[in-house]
């Protein structure tokens, strides 16, 4: 763990305990669990691919998590389900306390193995991004298999992401240069239903490609933007335990 000092300090009107950092990054409030005494918890410093304010969480970054703790800058995972699951890594005060703890967690951890894996859906749903299978479906909690689609990399599982939106983007733009040619409003709709059908044969069932097909086209049925892009449907990079 990087030098840091603990003081007192006005924010938001209440004076609280926080870490200082040596080194000028953000400072960390200072909380205190019922067993193991006073803690922080600590950013993710090894996300550098994330630009928003997730940047610094661990949510969905397990693998970072555990990196974060056999580098010596945290001693534990905490795994909350409030409005979600988030894991957080917490550094206690009390070393022989948080060495006992990093200790217990380097063990459990030691034999484990990382991929990474994709998660999409509607940006405004309350239960948040269902992670992709082999097929590139949605799973859900109905399924009964529910191991994703595992990439050996980052870089793997974001080119896979890209390669079936330029996909999409390539069905869409088919659709709307059919579309064009009809005038009548009701065989417009027929043209894009019976191409549209014809598009999703060749893929699976429950594919996410019609959502990502759909989400590029105006209620008109013509194009949203001028390059693939998405306006409803999200995805992310997450990393899991390979459980393959």
């Amino acid at each position: 763990m990087k030098e840091f000092r603990v003081a007192k300090c006005l924010e938001n009107g209440k004076i609280g305990e926080y870490a200082i950092f040596a080194d000028g990054s953000s400072k960390r409030r200072i909380q205190s669990d019922e067993t193991y005494g006073k803690y922080f918890t600590v950013p993710n410093e090894l996300n550098v691919n994330e630009t928003s304010i997730l940047k610094h969480s661990f949510s969905g970054r397990i693998k970072d998590a555990v990196d974060t703790i056999r580098s010596g800058n945290g001693d534990c995972i905490n795994v909350s389900n409030l409005f979600g699951k988030h894991e957080s890594v917490f550094y206690f005060l009390d070393r022989k306390v948080g060495e006992e703890l990093r200790a217990k967690s380097l063990e459990g951890w030691k034999d484990t193995k990382f991929a990474w894996a994709l998660k999409a859906g509607y940006k405004t749903s309350f239960g948040g991004y269902s992670l992709l299978n082999e097929k590139d479906e949605l799973i859900t909690m109905f399924d009964e298999n529910r191991i994703p689609a595992y990439f050996d990399n980052e870089s793997d599982a974001r080119n896979h992401m890209h390669h079936l939106i330029e996909e999409a983007w390539k069905h869409a733009k088919q659709l709307t240069e059919a579309i064009e040619k009809e005038e009548d409003k009701k065989k417009k709709e027929q043209v894009f239903t019976d191409m549209l059908n014809a598009i999703l044969e060749k893929y699976p069932k429950f594919t996410l490609m019609e959502n990502l097909i759909c989400d590029m086209l105006n209620n008109d049925l013509t194009l949203k933007f001028e390059e693939p892009m998405l306006e409803q449907i999200g995805w992310k990079v997450v990393q899991q335990i390979d459980m393959r």
